[in-house]
Order: C-alpha cells, then structure tokens, then sequence
C-alpha cells in the first residue's frame, strides 16, 4: 500500500512538472474590469474602511467594500500607487460627508469615471 501511495504521488509529481513546463505564463499585468454604472453613479469594488478626504484631511470613511464614485480627478501627486498614481476618486462617505478616495484603494478600473 505505502509503495502505491509513493507511486501515485510520484506520477502526479512528473504529470504535473510537464503541464507546467507546457503552460504559458500568465500575464504580470491583469487588467481590473471597470467599475458598473447603476442609479446614477458608477459602482466600484474597492479596500474596505477606507478614508475620504476633503482639502488634506479625512472626513468619513468607506466602510464596505462596494461603493459607488461620481468623477475622478487627475493630479495630485499624493493620490496613492499604481495603475493612477496621481488620481483620486469623488464620492460621499458613509457619515454623508463628501470628498475623494484615493484611487489605489479601488480594486475596478476607474478609467471610466468622468473627470470632475
């Protein structure tokens, strides 16, 4: 029985190398599909408990994890990573105040949002 186990694990082991060896590598930049337009706003899914900020400082935060944003706005310099380093993204946060997310926090492509 022990010699079976050993066996199997061993072709499984060489099977798996050659499919490996004979599958294409996967892209290092997937591209995140965009955010979904609905009721007016465009839908993202995005890091959840993030913070919306207004004129440098925090006034709410996004508690879930889908949310919806109106317009992005290009720019600034402190916006957050990759792929919009620069861009921030308009919405109204959970206590009702408004003001802007930083787009590194939205997991969607915002490229379809409108400019502010």
């Amino acid at each position: 029985m022990k010699n079976r186990i050993i066996a199997a694990a061993g072709a499984l082991g060489v099977a798996g190398s050659i499919m490996l060896a004979g599958a294409p590598a996967a892209s290092a930049s997937v591209e995140a599909p965009p955010c979904s337009w609905g009721n007016g706003h465009f839908w993202c899914y995005n890091r959840p408990n993030i913070p919306v900020e207004w004129a440098g400082k925090v006034v709410g935060y996004l508690y879930g994890e889908y949310n919806w944003f109106s317009c992005r706005y290009e720019g600034d310099p402190n916006g957050g990573g990759a792929p919009h380093p620069n861009r921030w993204d308009f919405t109204t946060a959970d206590n009702g105040a408004r003001g802007f997310v930083r787009d590194q926090y939205i997991y969607d492509e915002t490229n379809v949002l409108p400019p502010c």
